[in-house]
């Protein structure tokens, strides 16, 4: 009865969520926006607020034929539209919203939360539709694992995989867990699970590596990182965690070429100046080594500085006690 109740909770949670964020979210005025409406759409404004949507789509519709390129009127469109319950309508817009102005903060806002909403409405319509497929155990593990409930995750992700015993995502992300909760045997028998099943898979790959730094095994470490790097260049994740595995195997020139290759790609990660310091060291290359630490501080410097801004923002506009 408790684990029915539990899941019954997260499935309600989903579906509430998508309810309320349907009435609520698209009625919010962004200052932005207000100010960058043109004066023609007033009246569409105002039929939005009052609750006149299909009003609110004609007066902007009718704008947008004679000016296709207002970034603004795309958006007022959208908000309208999603009113209605005319989501894929609205996602167009936003992408012409965003094409046009691709740094307009309104358009990416409401296309998060656009993207947001019609992401839990498909997840309802999987609970609903197919609820005891690998996939709703899937989504339901991961909707967990954003509250902590480790416990309620693996659950669901046990039930999945009975559902799929080749569910290579679910098999990572078991190992994930496992390897959060720093029990690295058993998160490595389901990255290997995986990587069976699909070798070409980054996250167990990847995961394996992490496990095995974490146990002080170099070699095997540098063979799935490798592996990792191999599968997707573009992770700064595998190329730092290679690097670190080749500095922890006295290959400081191969350290060097990985944390290189992650600054190119993240070049504000601190922990990347500091092995690289280390490396440096290791060859004798002083200055290098000096630089290196240099930007370490620095970054960390700018971090703190960040830490207290926000703590002192938080502070600012928290309720205080009378």
């Amino acid at each position: 009865m408790r684990e029915a109740s539990a899941r019954s909770g997260a499935r309600g949670c989903v579906t509430v969520g998508v309810r309320l964020f349907v009435i609520a979210a698209f009625l919010v005025k962004p200052l932005l926006l207000w100010a960058q409406e043109a004066p023609e759409l007033t009246n569409g404004v105002q039929a939005l607020y009052e609750g006149e949507y299909a009003r609110a789509i004609q007066i902007t519709s009718e704008y947008l034929r004679t000016h296709p390129l207002d970034a603004s009127a795309q958006i007022l469109l959208a908000r309208a539209e999603i009113s209605q319950g005319q989501y894929q309508a609205a996602y167009g817009a936003l992408g012409k919203a965003r094409e046009l102005a691709p740094s307009n903060l309104d358009a990416l806002y409401y296309l998060q939360r656009l993207s947001t909403m019609l992401s839990q409405k498909e997840f309802s319509l999987l609970l609903k539709f197919s609820p005891d497929s690998f996939r709703t155990h899937q989504l339901l593990a991961e909707e967990y694992l954003t509250r902590n409930q480790k416990q309620e995750a693996e659950r669901e992700y046990q039930a999945a995989l009975k559902a799929y015993p080749s569910a290579v995502e679910v098999l990572d992300g078991l190992g994930d867990l496992r390897r959060s909760e720093f029990k690295f045997d058993a998160a490595l028998d389901y990255y290997e699970r995986a990587r069976n099943i699909f070798p070409g898979d980054y996250a167990s790959a990847y995961g394996a590596g992490a496990c095995y730094l974490f146990q002080h095994r170099v070699q095997p470490a540098i063979e799935n990182l490798k592996r990792a790097v191999a599968i997707d260049p573009d992770s700064a994740a595998a190329h730092l965690a290679l690097g670190d595995a080749w500095l922890r195997g006295d290959r400081p020139k191969a350290a060097i070429d990985e944390l290189r290759a992650t600054l190119e790609l993240q070049p504000a990660l601190r922990q990347t100046y500091a092995l690289l310091a280390q490396a440096y060291q290791k060859l004798g290359m002083e200055r290098e080594s000096q630089q290196a630490r240099a930007k370490e501080r620095e970054l960390a410097q700018a971090e703190a500085s960040g830490a207290e801004d926000q703590a002192s923002e938080e502070s600012r506009t928290s309720p205080q006690p009378r």
